[in-house]
């Protein structure tokens, strides 16, 4: 009968599978980072999409991951689960569904003004008519495409190694999970609202905000796990203080 691991037995989990990259693989993750935010950039500038699209793709990214990681738990012991709570299928469910309505609240507040763009979401034929025609559909696709691959990358490296089972979605999740709480409020500090004569601009440098936090955020988190997991305090020394 396996046995829950410890503390020590979950953190070596981490390192191994968050350890340091090799620069090869850290460039990669960085141009991607770069690269798909500077689509979503470009889309903006050629006016083919809007605050309204780069908030809904951000939602829908995490909804994604969130899913993503869920999935590849199955499976798995309860025990052997690194970093996911021992809840219910219907309980995780319920979770994505709130915090997903968390966020869409707070995108509501800095975007609401792009009256334009939410009633083309509203008059959209289907959901995936609405993100094709925001622009996003594609690159929803190729982020949850690099997902799955991750995931699956992840598994199989469990089932030959055993062990504490750690995916990476949740560690990618992260720094876009903290975008969509302070990104948001940011963008539309700077950008002084989406509404009124210069509402054009003013999406633009939202976006520009925006896309620029969530980059900056996603890059930090790369840098950090290049420098690989803390390997935690050393013992202090005789004679220090």
């Amino acid at each position: 009968m396996n046995s829950s691991p410890s503390n020590a037995d979950e953190m070596t989990a981490l390192r191994k599978r968050f350890g340091r990259p090799t620069p090869a693989t850290a460039a990669f993750q960085a141009l991607n980072i770069v690269v798909m935010n500077a689509y979503l950039l470009y889309l903006v500038v050629q006016h083919r999409s809007s605050p309204v699209a780069i908030a809904l793709y951000s939602v829908l990214e995490l909804i994604v991951l969130s899913i993503i990681t869920n999935v590849a738990l199955t499976g798995v012991p309860k025990e052997l689960r690194v970093g996911s709570p021992d809840m219910p299928v219907l309980k995780r469910v319920l979770a994505i569904v709130v915090i997903s309505a968390f966020l869409c609240f707070i995108f509501w507040l800095s975007v609401g003004g792009d009256k334009e763009h939410i009633n083309q979401l509203r008059h959209a034929a289907n959901p995936f008519d609405a993100l094709r025609e925001l622009n996003i559909l594609w690159p929803l696709l190729a982020m949850a495409g690099l997902a799955v691959f991750g995931s699956i990358s992840d598994r199989l490296r469990w089932q030959a190694r055993g062990g504490p089972f750690v995916t990476g979605a949740a560690m990618s999740a992260a720094p876009k999970f903290m975008t969509a709480i302070v990104g948001p409020i940011a963008a539309a500090m700077v950008s002084g609202g989406i509404s009124g004569e210069n509402r054009a601009h003013a999406a633009i440098i939202w976006c520009i905000v925006f896309l620029a936090i969530k980059s900056a955020l996603e890059l930090l988190v790369l840098a950090w796990q290049f420098r690989g997991m803390p390997e935690g305090q050393e013992k202090l020394k005789p004679g220090s203080v």
